[in-house]
């Protein structure tokens, strides 16, 4: 349940709401882990089930209340336990390799098309990794005592996700030489 243990990480900061912890995940490891606000909410209340987590609402003058969750000591405790844990190797998944999978019906410009279009989402990927390392180096700076090995470890996930992408995009750039090589369309 990499979820589930994602947001008892970041409850492990302190208190946060279904909505602030999209924002953190959004904001620091969507490059690799993507979420949905809907798949944060039943987690938390798996979580909350589980009593890894508890919540309260907090009233706010003219609008909404909002529901708190902060992690338990048990959720603590299941928490660096999972971190201590080797995870076994994930199966891939990639919905645009089942489509190159099975193009052979498609020309060779229109399968050209899919690879050059998915090339140049991985370079907009790469440049938004980019960017985040300028701002991960500006919080280094900026942040106090204490929080470098944080800093270093956020950093080696961005590392992580920025050679994922550069591997990427280089297999895309020498598979778009050998597509007009492929055997004639029937």
């Amino acid at each position: 349940m990499p979820l589930e243990h994602a947001i008892l990480a970041f409850l492990d900061f302190g208190p946060h709401t279904g909505y602030d912890l999209k924002k953190n995940f959004d904001s620091s490891v969507a490059h690799f882990w993507s979420v949905t606000q809907s798949h944060i909410y039943k987690a938390l209340e798996k979580l909350e089930e589980q009593e890894l987590v508890t919540s309260r609402i907090i009233p706010r003058e003219g609008r909404p209340s909002r529901k708190e969750y902060q992690i338990t000591k048990a959720g603590r405790d299941e928490l660096f336990t999972w971190l201590a844990t080797p995870l076994p190797l994930s199966p891939v998944r990639e919905a645009w390799m089942i489509q190159l999978f099975f193009a052979h019906s498609l020309s060779n410009a229109q399968i050209s098309q899919l690879i050059e279009t998915r090339r140049n989402e991985v370079a907009k990927a790469i440049e938004q990794l980019e960017q985040a390392r300028s701002l991960i180096e500006q919080q280094r700076q900026a942040d106090p005592p204490g929080m470098e090995r944080m800093m270093a470890l956020w950093q080696l996930t961005l590392d992580y996700g920025t050679d994922y992408y550069k591997a990427e995009h280089a297999w895309l750039e020498k598979t778009l030489k050998r597509i007009p090589k492929l055997p004639p369309l029937k």
